[in-house]
């Protein structure tokens, strides 16, 4: 079985409000072990990283990690509900303003995603000293940091 920080059920309750008529089943293991992988391994290292899955650091877990990991998951598997919920549209005639709210709602999700991102990078910098196995200088949003479309590097 793959290993992930969290699990499909606590990332689904955290990535989709209780109104969505979405089945857990929409989010795979695959999926988050590619958003640990691509966007939280990066800004926590590896060293960090394993001392969270063995439940260390709880209250970063939940209150910084698992918010930020849901958002991602949301964000990477919103273009495939569709086809992974059983949802299609009767009308082949895809429409620009179909896609234009697609993109919409994909524009806010990664904003959301980002913001979440920021807020846990700030609270590691912040707390370093707690976070013996955290390492700033490795983090490469303390180097690099891309607002819109234009990437920042100090």
């Amino acid at each position: 079985m793959m290993k992930t920080l969290l699990s499909v059920d606590k990332v689904f309750s955290l990535a989709f409000a209780g109104e969505e008529s979405y089945n857990p089943s929409v989010i795979t293991l695959s999926d988050i072990a590619e958003v640990e992988s691509r966007y939280l391994m990066p800004i926590v290292g590896a060293d960090l990283y394993n001392v969270m899955c063995v439940n260390e650091y709880e209250v970063l877990i939940e209150e910084y990690v698992s918010p930020m990991v849901a958002a991602w998951v949301r964000y990477v598997v919103e273009p495939h509900l569709a086809s992974r919920s059983c949802i299609y549209h009767t009308e082949k005639r895809v429409t620009e303003a179909v896609n234009e709210d697609a993109r919409r709602v994909l524009r806010a999700l990664r904003d959301k995603a980002v913001a979440l991102t920021r807020r846990l990078v700030d609270h590691l910098n912040s707390n370093d000293k707690v976070y013996v196995e955290y390492k700033p200088e490795n983090n490469p949003l303390n180097r690099c940091f891309i607002y819109g479309n234009i990437v920042q590097v100090y």
